[in-house]
């Protein structure tokens, strides 16, 4: 059933732009709401004019009963310019008629209107809320903070289930900040919300439950400010923050405080963030990883996970909750069957990993490769020990234009082309470059090449270059034998069984697209069985593919007799 405030909003937007409605709806229930708890006596305000709107918030700054209210209408009045528009009076007066309970909804339209309206507005899902709430139950509550509080939407669940707690909120977007003073002192909470950004000033280790949904993915080239006496240090920090905000959630906490990070799942796996996982495991700060499920997010469908921190961890509970959700196309958290599970210690979805064996993971902390089965490979040898690996050549169109095949100098191999066991060379297309530029990325027969990014582990094996020079893009990976104990097309062969794309698949790593770095291909084990076996493997290979082609061919005859019955039998 649709709300009165989603009619409003929705006949409204017909003839406004939609973030003034939603600046209007917000302030306007919010004056309301303190008129009818007494905070400010009772004022008839103009959305339209701006020198009569002024006048009367300096009226209802004066009959403020409320310090905390007094400091929401100075800030307000202070950036009023958003609130001044044409038309926002029709919106007062429906508003007029709602109920206290309807006033407070206008501060969860982004939620209410789904997708099109959360996206790049940083809001909390209170399903996300109240999965934190409910981890923490039982724990001290006094103090609280969300870091990169948003719209509020967090410190209101709070607000409404420890009444006591003191709330504390650091934003730096100040409209945000102001909409969030709103929907807190709606509330009557004990709250202060502060317009800063997080990563230029120092955090303290006050507080006991920390929360953090901040951007992902932001890059910044600034220098993060350390927290004094922070157990969590930035030094290996460059650029993607992600850690950084994470980092400021653990140097919030207290001594035996917690913090809920949600965090974005390629972070967890990737290289480049190794060394930072590596102080989390090394200083035991991690407490639980919990996998969610993908697109039960408004503004993203990535994989993404909640982490829990608090000191003195040697193990971490490593929880695999991807499959609670509700079915269907707008998927939501099923909380309360994750929280059973966490609390059961169900052995289907939760296990408890040591920090010696994240560290043997390369610290990874993604929690569902701890739920993969161990995969077992006999005479193990890691791949960099019998082949050498690189990734092709890294060049856009603005520098060298393709060329159709024999057109240019070099052959060029892309993902398109990467269809069969064998690389067929016939149909690339070409490219002209120095010579000194692709030197060091010419194929050679019996290479074998794995597409790098995406979704497909597809992949392909040099038999014959028909002399032509053949170079690989960037989004391509080879692997290149160079230990007489490894056979290349056996090599091949054991990457492309059920056991190698297994493997291949657990050293995948992303969150909006998956990728196989040169790292994971070198350290992935392959079997280095003798040679014999090998020999005989690769013959046995052989002969099936022989016999795969002669079917593929009488496949195709078929097919163009299958096409041509009408011609053949009426026509002729």
């Amino acid at each position: 059933m649709v709300s009165k405030i989603e009619l409003i909003y929705r006949a409204k937007t017909k003839d406004m732009d939609n973030s003034a409605v939603r600046y209007y709806m917000k302030l306007q229930s919010y004056l309301i709401y303190i008129q009818r708890q007494g905070k400010i006596k009772r004022i008839h305000f103009d959305f339209e004019d701006y020198k009569v709107f002024e006048e009367k918030m300096r009226e209802a700054i004066e009959s403020c009963q409320s310090s905390t209210t007094k400091e929401v209408l100075v800030s307000i009045l202070n950036n009023n310019f958003t609130y001044i528009r044409n038309g926002a009076n029709d919106i007062y007066k429906q508003l007029l008629e709602c109920n206290n309970k309807e006033l407070r909804e206008a501060f969860k339209i982004e939620s209410l209107m789904g997708p099109i309206l959360s996206s790049g507005n940083y809001i909390t899902e209170d399903c996300l809320s109240e999965l934190v709430i409910k981890l923490h139950e039982g724990r001290s509550n006094k103090k609280i903070i969300d870091l990169c509080s948003g719209k509020g939407q967090f410190l209101a669940m709070a607000a409404n289930s420890y009444r006591d707690s003191e709330l504390f909120g650091v934003e730096m977007i100040l409209p945000n900040v102001i909409e969030s003073r709103m929907l807190l002192d709606m509330m009557s909470a004990k709250y202060s919300a502060l317009c800063e950004d997080l990563l230029s000033i120092s955090c303290a280790q006050d507080y006991d439950l920390v929360f953090s949904d901040f951007p992902w993915h932001m890059v910044t080239h600034q220098d993060i400010c350390e927290d004094k006496d922070g157990i969590f240090t930035f030094e290996n920090i460059k650029g993607n923050t992600n850690w950084a905000f994470a980092g400021k959630a653990i140097n919030s906490i207290n001594e035996n405080g917690r913090a809920y990070v949600l965090m974005p799942t390629g972070a967890l796996n990737s290289t480049l963030d190794e060394k930072i996982r590596k102080q989390v495991i090394d200083k035991g700060l991690l407490e639980m990883s919990i996998s969610l499920p993908a697109a039960t997010r408004l503004c993203t469908n990535i994989d993404y996970s909640l982490l829990v921190f608090s000191k003195g961890n040697e193990s971490v509970k490593m929880v695999d909750a991807t499959s609670f959700c509700t079915k269907g196309s707008k998927k939501k958290l099923k909380v309360n069957d994750i929280i059973n599970a966490i609390n059961n210690n169900s052995s289907e979805y939760v296990k408890i990993i040591d920090n010696s064996t994240i560290i043997e993971n390369s610290y990874k902390l993604n929690s569902q490769l701890y739920f993969m089965e161990k995969i077992i490979v006999p005479h193990a040898k890691q791949l960099r020990t019998v082949a050498k690996t690189f990734r092709g050549i890294q060049y856009s169109s603005k520098q060298y234009t393709d060329l159709g095949p024999g057109e240019g100098k070099y052959s060029v191999v892309k993902i398109s082309d990467i269809n069969d066991d064998f690389l067929d060379c016939s149909g690339l297309s070409t490219v002209d470059m120095p010579e000194d530029k692709v030197q060091k990325y010419l194929l050679k027969v019996n290479d074998i090449l794995i597409v790098s990014k995406g979704y497909v582990l597809k992949a392909t094996y040099v038999k014959d270059l028909g002399g032509k020079q053949v170079i690989p893009t960037g989004n391509l990976n080879v692997i290149r034998v160079n230990n007489s104990d490894v056979l290349p097309l056996y090599l091949y062969i054991f990457l492309m069984s059920d056991k190698g794309q297994a493997l291949l698949k657990q050293s995948l790593a992303g969150a909006l697209m998956k990728s196989l770095s040169k790292k994971a291909l070198d350290e992935m084990d392959i079997p280095a069985i003798d040679l014999d076996t090998q020999e005989v493997i690769e013959n046995r290979y052989l002969i099936l593919q022989d016999k795969m082609e002669k079917l593929k061919k009488d496949l195709k005859d078929l097919e163009e007799k299958q096409s041509s019955i009408f011609e053949s039998e009426v026509e002729s």
